[in-house]
């Protein structure tokens, strides 16, 4: 399956997921390395907080944390 980078339109195969591209959390849009971007989420664990690094397209970054 051949897939299209939603920000710049490039073309990434499904079999190079995790190498050269991944989705987007939040819309769940392929998105590759090169206009990917990461924020930090706090998550509750067991005993304590800790932070989740999950990435997102340029269009779903929050404009301010």
């Amino acid at each position: 399956m051949e897939a299209v980078c939603v920000i710049c339109g490039k073309e990434i195969k499904s079999k190079t997921e995790g190498d050269e591209w991944r989705y987007c959390y939040f819309c769940k849009k392929p998105v590759c390395f090169d206009d990917i971007r990461y924020i930090g989420i706090w998550k509750e664990g067991l005993y304590q907080k800790y932070v989740e690094v999950i990435p997102v397209c340029k269009k779903c970054k929050p404009k301010k944390l």
